[in-house]
């Protein structure tokens, strides 16, 4: 059986969804910086993959089922993994300097584990109805 919400919240209103667009800033104010030659590859995945992670967080709140919000949250959690490896590909490359990235990265970690708890919590919803 399918698990329904009790009711659908404003996105806006998580922690999770404010701290995701803050990253996303900060992500497209660094890549500005970024050679030109990174544009169609690091600079294009850190900005796709910054603003997935506002998105399917959004998006998973705004599902009625709690199966289709964990889904959308995993993604957002994958999209913020992905951030991470494109930060540790420009922290190589001396695109960002190694406070940026430790900044950057400690952020997208908080970001990942408050995903993380959001799941947990709709885990345990669903393990009780099942």
């Amino acid at each position: 059986m399918t698990i329904k919400k009790d009711s659908i919240g404003n996105f806006r209103n998580l922690d999770v969804y404010k701290k995701s667009l803050l990253f996303r800033k900060e992500i497209y104010r660094i890549v500005d910086r970024f050679p030109v030659y990174e544009k169609m590859n690091v600079v294009d995945q850190l900005r796709r993959a910054s603003c997935s992670t506002s998105a399917n967080i959004a998006e998973g709140n705004a599902n009625y089922y709690c199966a289709k919000e964990f889904d959308r949250l995993n993604t957002a959690l994958a999209s913020m993994a992905e951030c991470r490896s494109f930060l540790d590909i420009s922290v190589m490359e001396n695109y960002i300097t190694h406070e940026e990235y430790q900044s950057l990265d400690k952020k997208a970690e908080e970001i990942m584990a408050m995903l993380i708890g959001m799941m947990s919590r709709i885990e345990e919803i669903i393990g009780k109805e099942v």
